[in-house]
């Protein structure tokens, strides 16, 4: 019964739980750290490939909004804003030089009814796409992260990492030819 009426009322809009926290609501900032604490850690994990680097992007990225939450206009959305904040924390600390050495970018597809020999293949096809992954520049990367895994559309993409539309679209062909030479064997 309390389910059926939960689910007839609308869900709170992002922008109304925004104006609230701006008020100085902390309950309203809960809720949308709620929605999209999740999106902020799969995005970090893959633009830095490492689960303890994601962990801190995902967090420092969400106190920098926090933070910066009275400055919040919403001239974009809020997850919007947030991919970009995410995605400028995780090119820092991509760029401080440490070599990514994680596989923990794709989900394992662990099968128990599989042969041991299909599960390995499947571990094999994960690391190589994991490894090409990683060796796009950062660029490349993000703009085919944020565009194939979270489904963000060219002019999203073109307001989060502050470029154009045709930069994205250039970004995003040379990162689909670079993995598409590095993982022809997987095809």
């Amino acid at each position: 019964m309390i389910a059926a009426a939960q689910a007839t009322q609308p869900a709170v809009g992002d922008a109304y739980l925004v104006a609230r926290a701006q008020e100085g609501y902390f309950d309203a900032y809960e809720l949308l750290v709620q929605r999209y604490s999740g999106m902020a850690y799969r995005v970090a994990l893959r633009l830095t490939g490492n689960h303890h680097d994601a962990q801190d992007v995902a967090q420092e990225s969400l106190i920098a909004a926090w933070e910066n939450l009275p400055r919040f206009r919403g001239g974009s959305s809020f997850p919007t804003w947030l991919y970009q904040i995410v995605t400028r924390r995780a090119l820092n600390k991509v760029s401080r030089g440490r070599p990514v050495s994680s596989l923990d970018l794709l989900p394992d597809l662990a099968d128990p009814a599989a042969e041991p020999a299909i599960q390995t293949e499947r571990n094999l096809a994960v690391d190589a796409v994991t490894d090409a992954l990683l060796a796009l520049p950062f660029p490349q990367r993000a703009v085919l992260v944020l565009h194939h895994f979270e489904g963000l559309s060219y002019a999203e993409i073109a307001s989060v990492t502050g470029s154009t539309e045709p930069a994205v679209r250039s970004h995003l062909f040379r990162a689909r030819r670079v993995l598409g030479r590095k993982l022809e064997e997987w095809r």
